[in-house]
């Protein structure tokens, strides 16, 4: 009688030993699972800019929309082309920081843009009126209306300018300024 309950008992247990193996195996396995999703999943943000609330953007580390390079290229061209002799240092190092090359060909053209700035007092804004953005080259061309007044004179010299801004994107999605020129026509 001792020796047929040992038995009953010893399968069940064995049984409730299989039961809780293939249990822990599930969760081990749902776990791996997991873990391997969160190690793939990509980050997605939503930028909204404190000037405008309705103005959503969209992105992730691998895409950014055209609405997102249209404004950031904005920002980039307010901040080199509205300045005065006043503002341009400044201005240069903001620019910078967000630059591939702190200390490149783009830092010594910025450099030389801003004594000729101080020397002769001029000061200038930008009205961008179209942007053009090229993926493939990563770059966008940006043209709008220059005003530039030099000294004292009131009389503004008016110029329709096109310039173009480059841009890199870094680890985690980071777009950094490589270039950015005037467009020569010629």
């Amino acid at each position: 009688m001792k020796f047929s309950f040992n038995q009953t008992t010893l399968q069940e247990t064995l049984k409730q030993r299989n039961l809780i193996l293939w249990c822990c195996g599930g969760l081990t396995l749902t776990n791996l699972l997991l873990v391997i999703k969160l190690i793939n999943a990509q980050e997605h943000w939503v930028l909204i800019p404190q000037a405008d609330i309705d103005h959503r953007l969209e992105m992730t580390t691998t895409y950014q929309s055209d609405d997102y390079f249209i404004d950031w290229a904005n920002g980039v061209v307010s901040t080199v082309l509205n300045v005065n002799s006043d503002s341009i240092d400044w201005k240069v190092q903001q620019i910078l920081k967000i630059s591939v090359q702190s200390y490149g060909a783009l830092k010594e053209r910025l450099k030389k843009e801003a004594e000729i700035i101080k020397k002769d007092r001029i000061s200038t804004v930008f009205y961008p009126k179209k942007f053009t953005v090229n993926r493939d080259q990563k770059n966008i061309l940006v043209t709008g209306q220059h005003v530039a007044y030099f000294g004292t004179d009131s009389v503004p010299v008016i110029t329709e300018k096109t310039y173009r801004v480059e841009w890199d994107v870094r680890a985690r999605g980071i777009i950094l300024l490589k270039d950015f020129q005037e467009m020569k026509n010629e």
